[in-house]
């Protein structure tokens, strides 16, 4: 996910937006990014003008009240110290004037990695474009021990061909690392017109080895603090050579080839790392590996976006076989030089007080689940995307830090995200990923156990409310999403314990974990019996043109594979996506089709979503021909509709979930998901 960008704002304090105005205020940080260590006193200074007394309320993650209190400004000052010791995230309400202003503030528990160059934790920062290197403490802080960046090729080689400059922003970034020991991961990005014409990346021999060159010359210059470079980023998605548009994994191939050599020559020490690729594009890999580019790189390298976690263990675990498969039953270490999650914050929870973004909460509860499940297949790094808000990636960073959010945040204040990061990395940090529990078909529950020497921790969540009985004698310490803990004492040599979407841990000596039968069966799953053969788990995958049933098949893409036409349209079906289209006035619509096993009356649960920036789609579920739900989600601001029908079958049944396009077929791309359920 790379933008240009223009300015960099450097400051830790932010006058309240959208109230200056009326009340001039400023909240302060007498901590950076208002975060706290365990057993610190908490201080949060805010700058008044024209207020005496200045009424207060602490609200935690999960929007409870959990504090509250009145203090007097002095001098045009107030110093709220709320009486808060549990580890987590906080809001602060000041009341200034009758306006509510808002900070974030969290209490964490510091940690040092025993191994820092071996731990899986990252961040991926920006320096190159602008961030303010001073925020690199806030990560050390937690346990996080590398960051990714660049130094562009256009800027270190900018005017005469072979003459190499470092400027100002670079030595900046890399001295800050340096100094507090944290480990870059270099990506070599982009192209240079001295050898490319048009800037966008080498596709001759004359511009590989100037690229291999330009490597070098960075090894070169920060010695042994360059462990870990990368060998360009997304090729197979926005960043490219133009030459390289209708063959990239051809052209790619070739410029690992040119590279990998020179690179280990100059430093055999350094780790070179390859693919490039955004998502887990197995048709990409496999185009790579067959063109013998899996020889040219000592790692490979996925940036695996998605819209839930759940399933990405499972794409790994495809990649992992496919580099087997050509490297003669060998592994190859795989890194996640990005991950994250992209939800824009949402302004309408409890008649305006948007500083609860949903878009951030939802970003702390990915990142959870998204990291265990990639460490579930010991992927050897995982950065996560962004160290800070980044443009129009808001919600996404770590901590704060974004011009156009009009939230009356404080530039670098806290987001939860960082705790649920400070959080996972306190337990998991030095464990070893033993199993999954309780796992059985259709659960939506997930138990995952790691060991830390003698030491159990399990990270327990679900996608839909689950129930499990843990059989255990002794007290199990559980650590909420945030970081607080509770002492859970056995009852007849077991606890019940509920599972949400909020990832858990569990620690303590446990013999044995299963999930309670909570009464409801299901049956099928949109998304977990998702598959690549037509008829596959029941399900079968098709178009209606015009009301006539076709059925699709499986096409290549350059992000991997999915169910579509030939010849190829905008009609497609993926695991949790569909995409409608029109042609010659024809709508083609996708059809997910279930064929029931059984007879008797059953329910369907689920959702459709569209983004808006069209007029949405049209959802239409039907059993037997016969329609029992007609939804529009993209329409009139409502994104995403959550369906709940009866249904009944007979064995043989055809349950079919059809996509339609509305008026405007710009903008169809839609997410689904449905279960059906037998009570």
């Amino acid at each position: 996910m790379q933008t240009q960008y223009l300015k960099s704002i450097i400051s830790v304090t932010l006058a309240t937006l959208g109230c200056s105005s009326l009340h001039a205020q400023n909240w302060q940080h007498a901590k950076l990014g208002n975060v706290f260590k365990v057993g610190e006193e908490l201080s949060l200074p805010l700058t008044v003008t024209d207020s005496a007394a200045v009424p207060w309320k602490v609200f935690d993650f999960w929007h409870k009240e959990i504090a509250t209190g009145s203090d007097s400004a002095t001098d045009g000052k107030v110093v709220i110290k709320p009486p808060v010791k549990d580890v987590g995230y906080y809001l602060a309400q000041a009341t200034v004037g009758g306006q509510d202003v808002y900070t974030a503030f969290a209490i964490v528990r510091p940690h040092r990695s025993k191994d820092p160059l071996a731990s899986p934790f990252g961040v991926m920062t920006h320096f190159a474009q602008g961030m303010n290197p001073n925020m690199l403490p806030l990560f050390k802080k937690i346990g996080i021990e590398s960051i990714r960046d660049e130094h562009y090729w256009k800027n270190v080689e900018p005017t005469t061909k072979g003459e190499y400059v470092f400027d100002q922003r670079s030595e900046a970034y890399m001295k800050a690392c340096a100094d507090l020991h944290l480990a870059p991961l270099i990506a070599m990005t982009f192209g240079n017109k001295l050898y490319d014409g048009d800037g966008k990346g080498p596709s001759t021999p004359e511009a590989y080895a100037g690229y291999a060159n330009y490597g070098v010359a960075m090894m070169n210059h920060y010695g042994p603090q360059i462990r870990w470079l990368e060998i360009w980023n997304e090729y197979n998605g926005t960043w490219y050579p133009t030459a390289a548009k209708h063959d990239r994994p051809k052209y790619y191939a070739e410029l690992i080839k040119a590279t990998y050599p020179v690179l280990k020559a100059a430093h055999p020490g350094v780790q070179i790392l390859g693919g490039a690729a955004v998502l887990i594009p197995l048709p990409y890999f496999e185009s790579l590996f067959k063109a013998g580019a899996l020889d040219y790189m000592d790692g490979v390298v996925i940036h695996p976006y998605r819209v839930k976690p759940e399933g990405v263990d499972q794409e790994v675990a495809e990649l992992q076989a496919l580099i087997r498969k050509y490297n003669h039953g060998q592994d190859k270490p795989i890194w996640v030089t990005e991950t994250g999650r992209h939800i824009k914050a949402d302004h309408d929870w409890e008649q305006g007080r948007h500083m609860f973004e949903k878009g951030r909460a939802e970003g702390a509860r990915y990142l959870a689940r998204q990291y265990t499940l990639l460490l579930k297949q010991n992927v050897a790094k995982i950065y996560w995307y962004l160290a800070s808000d980044h443009m129009d990636f808001v919600s996404m960073g770590l901590v704060r830090h974004h011009q156009k959010e009009n939230s009356g945040m404080g530039v670098l204040d806290v987001a939860p995200s960082y705790v649920a990061y400070a959080n996972l990395i306190h337990h998991l940090d030095g464990a070893t990923y033993v199993r999954r529990e309780a796992a059985r078909d259709y659960t939506r529950a997930q138990v995952h156990l790691f060991q830390r020497g003698p030491e159990q921790i399990r990270v327990c969540w679900a996608t839909r409310p689950a129930k499990l009985r843990i059989k255990t004698n002794q007290p199990l310490t559980v650590s909420n999403l945030m970081g607080a803990e509770t002492q859970l004492t056995p009852a007849n040599g077991a606890l019940i314990l509920d599972l949400g979407e909020d990832a858990i841990y569990l620690t303590g000596s446990v013999t044995g974990v299963e999930e309670i039968d909570t009464g409801a069966r299901i049956l099928a799953s949109s998304l977990d019996d998702y598959s690549k053969t037509q008829g596959g788990n029941n399900w079968s995958y098709g178009v209606l043109k015009g009301g006539r049933h076709e059925e699709l098949h499986q096409v290549e893409t350059m992000w991997g594979y999915e169910w579509g036409t030939a010849p190829k349209s905008h009609c497609k079906i993926t695991a949790d996506g569909t995409h409608p289209d029109r042609r010659a006035g024809v709508d083609w619509a996708p059809d997910l089709r279930w064929h029931s096993p059984v007879t008797g009356k059953l329910r369907v649960t689920g959702y459709w979503s569209n983004n808006g920036q069209g007029d949405g789609i049209t959802g239409v579920i039907t059993v037997d021909g016969k329609e029992v739900s007609r939804v529009q989600a993209g329409v009139g601001g409502v994104k995403r509709v959550e369906v709940d029908v009866p249904i009944e079958v007979k064995q043989g049944s055809l349950v079919d979930f059809i996509c339609y396009p509305n008026q405007n077929t710009s903008f169809d791309a839609s997410n689904r998901e449905f279960t059906i359920i037998q009570e």
